[in-house]
C-alpha cells in the first residue's frame, strides 16, 4: 500500500480536462476559423470552444460505456 494521496485541485482538473480535450479544441478551431470566413478569430474561438465541449462530451460517454 503506497503512503502518497492523490490531491487534486481545480487547475489539476483543468488541466486534465484540456489535455483530453485538445484534439477537440485544434479541431473545433481550425474548422470554425475555415468555416466562418468573415470572423476567423472569433470562428476559431467559439469553434475551438465547441470542439473542446463535444470531444470531452464523447469521453465521458466512452468512459461510461462498457468498452471504457
Amino acid at each position: 500500500m503506497s503512503d502518497i494521496g492523490l490531491d487534486w485541485g481545480p487547475l489539476d482538473i483543468a488541466a486534465i480536462a484540456l489535455i483530453i480535450g485538445a484534439p477537440g479544441l485544434v479541431i473545433g478551431a481550425v474548422l470554425g476559423a475555415v468555416l466562418w470566413r468573415r470572423w476567423r478569430v472569433l470562428g476559431a474561438v467559439i469553434g475551438g470552444l465547441a470542439g473542446l465541449l463535444l470531444w470531452l462530451g464523447g469521453f465521458v460517454l466512452w468512459e461510461a460505456s462498457p468498452w471504457g
